[in-house]
């Protein structure tokens, strides 16, 4: 298999994967939902870089939001998985020899700002969006454990190799 063809079954498979944990596992809440997804977003930039992991992170959450039937959260969960995605992804390329776990907490915070700042806009109100950071926090956190779990057993299916 080409390079090419590589990149792009990967990126597909993982834009697959994000959806089902993203969908599969809900804890609703009066907003939304929390779920294991963040776990798919953080390894799709592990495998795939910051860009591939972008695509498959973005597309895949916004699809299980429009397909769950929280249409209103699309664009934002565009921006936030993508963002938090492409921070991790960007940090672990930029720092191959950094400790894994120090790229994904600023990717859980800028996914945490960027539903903050939606929720914001979206509710015209600074205070009732802040009942949800802990709830974002904590699904990002439970994404962190995820991957930190199965980052060494998926290693070999990574696109570009990084020394740990």
């Amino acid at each position: 298999m080409n390079e090419q063809t590589r990149k792009i079954t990967y990126t597909a498979l993982m834009m697959a994967l994000t959806f089902i944990m993203t969908s599969l596992i809900k804890i609703p809440l009066p907003t939304g939902y929390i779920h294991p997804g963040d776990g798919a977003v953080l390894l799709s930039a592990y495998i795939l870089g910051p860009w591939g992991g972008l695509i498959a992170a973005a597309i895949g959450s916004a699809s299980a939001d429009y397909f769950g039937g929280y249409g209103a959260y699309v664009l934002p969960t565009f921006i936030a998985k993508g963002s938090m995605a492409f921070i991790f992804g960007y940090l672990m390329k930029r720092f191959p020899d950094k400790n894994i776990l120090l790229g994904m907490f600023p990717a859980v915070i800028a996914m945490t700002a960027v539903y903050y700042v939606s929720e914001v806009i979206m509710y015209g109100n600074i205070a009732g969006p802040l009942v949800n950071v802990p709830f974002s926090l904590l699904q990002g956190v439970f994404g962190v454990v995820l991957v930190t779990i199965l980052h060494k057993p998926l290693e070999r299916f990574r696109l570009t190799p990084v020394k740990f």
